[in-house]
């Protein structure tokens, strides 16, 4: 198994507990983490949680159809960009079901036919389908670039995920548009700002302690960095080939940010692919986690991706980099 397909976290609202461990099981066959919430935790939860890809959703959560029903209303008020997928016993009386059931929820699955779930996980969390690849070759890159960066820390990334909500993770945050033949969208980095601080590496000639400005600029530099290396990767392929990119399109989407509700927003329900990476200092075990997020907003077309020439760019980055690269 490839340790860098992207996975799913999933907010799982079930009262029984034996049933929530069952589809906790089919789930993680399906690269679904489920994370079990009581109801009277769910609001913490939603606190904590800031990249989740949905919500499992059981028609009897809370004790009762009617207390899962406040639950689905109380859901899309919070949190109405993640897709709530509802379990229902079995396909009878659906329209018995409370308005806010049938209504909030953006799928349904059946307890008594598991392949159910597995249909609208795929239409509602995986609808995009990010190739392998892509993946490694994003870590990879990136990976690089952190080392470059950070020549004294350990850097370590999580599982990718495939993130539907739109909260903004720490205090600094940045942004750059990329564009090739089969993607239009935003590179996004965060992270937050005091852990960053104290693992900054002394700047030459400065005898000041780090401040924010530094953060600023440090996180600005990687951004540009890993736009670069991606540019070069994945643009410089299409352009050899003479492929028409999505540079003519005039369609453009505005941002939104909402700073007091730590919320952005790229115009679009199109997933995010999520890596965290956590750079730790081997001395202090001090460690800041900083969040990348590639959002094709604008365009995303799986079929355009070319895995042949993504793997002979990423060999000859690798020759180039080792000074290995013959010329015949």
């Amino acid at each position: 198994m490839n340790a860098n397909k992207p996975v799913s976290k999933l907010l799982l609202l079930e009262s029984d507990a034996a049933r929530a461990e069952a589809i906790a099981q089919t789930c993680a066959a399906l690269n679904c983490v489920c994370v079990p919430v009581r109801r009277d935790a769910l609001s913490a939860a939603l606190k904590m949680h800031y990249d989740l890809g949905g919500v499992l959703l059981g028609e009897d959560f809370g004790g009762s159809i009617d207390a899962a029903a406040a639950v689905a209303v109380a859901l899309e008020a919070e949190r109405p960009e993640l897709p709530i997928v509802l379990r229902r016993a079995s396909h009878e009386h659906s329209d018995a079901l409370p308005e806010p059931l049938r209504r909030v929820p953006c799928g349904v699955w059946f307890g008594s036919d598991p392949q159910t779930l597995v249909t609208v996980l795929e239409e509602q969390v995986f609808s995009h389908d990010y190739p392998d690849p892509l993946v490694d070759g994003i870590t990879d890159m990136t990976f690089g670039r952190l080392r470059g960066l950070f020549p004294g820390l350990d850097v370590n990334w999580d599982v990718p995920g495939i993130v539907r909500d739109r909260i903004i993770f720490g205090e600094v945050l940045t942004l750059i548009p990329i564009e090739t033949a089969w993607c239009r969208g935003w590179l996004l980095m965060q992270t937050e700002e005091a852990p960053l601080i104290e693992l900054l590496p002394p700047r030459a000639g400065r005898d000041e302690a780090s401040d924010f400005r530094d953060v600023n600029g440090v996180l600005a530099e990687l951004t540009n960095l890993v736009w670069g290396a991606f540019r070069n990767r994945y643009l410089g392929n299409a352009l050899a080939a003479g492929e028409a990119g999505w540079g003519r399109a005039p369609v453009q989407v505005p941002l939104l940010i909402n700073h007091r509700r730590r919320y952005l927003s790229f115009g679009s329900d199109n997933p995010q692919l999520c890596i965290k990476y956590r750079l730790t200092c081997p001395d202090t075990g001090r460690e800041v986690v900083i969040d990348q997020r590639f959002v094709f907003s604008l365009g995303w077309s799986r079929e355009g991706f070319d895995e042949t020439a993504a793997q002979a760019a990423a060999a000859a980055e690798e020759e180039q980099a080792s000074g290995e690269l013959e010329l015949f």
